[in-house]
């Protein structure tokens, strides 16, 4: 992977700013119906715990749920895809596959809450037969 931009500084400053009130929970917690079905069906589970359902755990002096129902989906996105573009990608052999086939593209790993339809973007890295090696 080459180009990779993560995105957890930007995750980290926006839960502060819902915690502190700046920002409503209806800013963050609006997922796209699109995107809750694809990380219903096939998104990846993490060993994190979504930060706005802990958020709301703790103020409600409740113990945190020990299922994961944060999801991890892959898009994809570029003109050498053509009408791949703007898909999901299902398993890292799929996006190897792709990146074998196609010249350049760029991929996006949004976490994604079934619970509160939390969402956001956690990293964006550049794929392709250009940028291998």
């Amino acid at each position: 992977m080459r180009g990779v931009i993560d995105y957890r500084i930007a995750r980290r400053a926006l839960v502060r700013e819902v915690t502190r009130g700046v920002v409503p929970l209806t800013e963050v917690c609006d997922a796209h119906p699109e995107l809750l079905r694809a990380a219903r069906n096939v998104g990846q589970p993490t060993a994190r715990t979504c930060p706005i359902c802990r958020l709301a755990d703790d103020r409600a002096d409740v113990p945190l749920d020990e299922n994961s129902t944060l999801r991890v989906v892959t898009y994809v996105f570029g003109d050498d895809l053509r009408r791949l573009s703007g898909h999901v990608v299902w398993t890292p052999e799929e996006l190897d596959a792709l990146a074998a086939r196609h010249r350049s593209f760029t991929a996006y790993r949004v976490e994604c809450c079934l619970v509160c339809g939390w969402h956001h973007l956690m990293e964006s890295f550049l794929l392709g037969r250009a940028y291998a090696g």
